[in-house]
């Protein structure tokens, strides 16, 4: 987790260090494409284990940053986005929530939403591709969801580029909704 924590403060502080790699790594040589390559894949990591709250914060706030930072440089299409959506829903929808981490992770979680989705930060055409992969995502993350009323809301919300307070209230009744409908509420 210290390593998670590193990268984490890396990013929210100069995004642009860990960005470049990660957006030019083959064109800066062998090395440099390998570094960054291993980088995303410890940060993807971050976000797989639901019980791991701290890696999970951590590898979350380190996305969310670096998010923010390619929607500026329009660099999203560039990042794995589509991993990114997999995996940090799979664990919001079963981490523990009585433990204060959770509702941190849920903010991270939803700003990794709203930098991803957000219509300014990306031609049409990938915001479609990208709303397409969140789709699935949410689909694989709550599987057997039978009341759409939530992730609906929750797709408005991300379509007209609301505040991530809203983004996550519509995120959080998702997953509630999800774990009483399968029994882990």
């Amino acid at each position: 987790a210290a390593l998670l924590q590193l990268l984490k403060e890396a990013a929210q502080r100069c995004p642009s260090a860990m960005l470049e790699p990660m957006l030019k790594g083959a064109t800066l040589g062998p090395d440099i494409q390998r570094y960054a390559q291993e980088m995303m894949g410890f940060l993807l990591i971050g976000l797989q284990n639901p019980k791991e709250l701290k890696a999970l914060l951590y590898s979350a706030a380190a996305w969310a940053a670096l998010l923010e930072a390619a929607a500026h440089a329009s660099a999203m299409a560039a990042l794995p986005v589509a991993q990114i959506f997999q995996r940090v829903l799979w664990s919001a929808a079963r981490m523990d929530y009585n433990d204060i981490q959770s509702q941190k992770i849920l903010g991270e979680a939803s700003s990794i939403l709203r930098f991803a989705l957000s219509p300014r930060a990306q031609p049409e055409a990938q915001l479609k591709v990208m709303m397409e992969a969140f789709q699935q995502a949410l689909v694989s993350a709550l599987p057997g969801l039978r009341n759409e009323t939530a992730p609906r809301k929750l797709c408005e919300v991300l379509a007209q580029d609301g505040p991530i307070k809203d983004i996550r209230t519509a995120l959080q009744q998702c997953i509630m909704d999800w774990r009483r409908e399968s029994g882990m509420a």
